[in-house]
């Protein structure tokens, strides 16, 4: 497993063929160098968010469409984002867990 900080409360691991980008704020983070974006999405498979503040979710919905992936996080902001945003999603809520091929989530 490989563990890197994005800044504020952002993080890329990779783990067991997956790489899980969590709360990614990447433009606009005064911590995050904006030059190392492409770096930092980069074979990405899933988008974590762990709740719907500006500084969790500021770059998941573009970064969904651009690599054309997944937010996984809790339902109802996951459903309000497939509805308007167009986005594939995976909701789940307090308590649930979901696979992510062989990485389990738990909420």
């Amino acid at each position: 497993m490989k563990i890197t900080w994005l800044g504020h409360s952002g993080f890329r691991i990779e783990i067991a063929g997956q790489v899980l980008l969590v709360d990614p704020w990447l433009v606009g983070n005064p911590v995050f160098p904006e030059d190392r974006r492409a770096e930092a999405i980069a074979g990405a498979t899933h988008i974590l968010v762990t709740h719907g503040h500006f500084d969790h979710i500021a770059d998941a919905v573009a970064i969904a469409r651009e690599l054309s992936i997944p937010c996984v996080g809790v339902y109802d902001l996951m459903s309000w984002w497939e509805e308007k945003e167009g986005i594939a999603t995976i909701g789940f809520n307090k308590g649930g867990t979901v696979a992510l091929g062989e990485v389990r989530v738990t909420m």
